[in-house]
């Protein structure tokens, strides 16, 4: 093999590894949302964002919210424009998508896109300690 046939094939095969990653960086594979109802122990660890107005939790593919007004709001967490995670802000009462800068209303309405369609709203119904999401 001469030095111009082997530089070919590394270069192919380096193009090809460099093409797989950035494709496979670009995908949609945020969480999906569970296909059942479940429920968010507010004394788990890892719930106790929910505990304070403003604080969040993702879980099951949904973002659990506590508004600063004190009320409990789900909705899917991909955002509906390229699949990254959105995040909420308490002092907007909305969320937001970090990735390209979609702006969702508290029930999961565009407010500002690129996205196109609305997060999926789920109901949150409180018993106790314990929140329980209707999917």
């Amino acid at each position: 093999m001469d030095r111009k046939e082997f530089l070919s094939q590394v270069g192919f095969g380096a193009a090809s590894l460099f093409l797989i990653n950035c494709l496979g960086g670009c995908s949609k594979s945020a969480a999906t949302p569970a296909s059942t109802d479940f429920t968010v122990d507010l004394n788990a660890s890892g719930n106790a964002a929910l505990k304070t107005a403003g604080g969040f939790v993702y879980t099951n593919g949904v973002v659990v919210a506590q508004t600063l007004a004190g009320k409990f709001i789900a909705v899917s967490q991909s955002c509906t424009h390229e699949g990254a995670t959105v995040q909420y802000d308490a002092s907007s009462d909305r969320f937001f998508c970090p990735a390209h800068g979609s702006v969702f209303a508290d029930s999961g309405q565009v407010i500002n896109g690129p996205a196109g369609r609305a997060l999926t709203e789920y109901t949150v119904d409180v018993n106790g300690n314990s929140l329980h999401v209707h999917i």
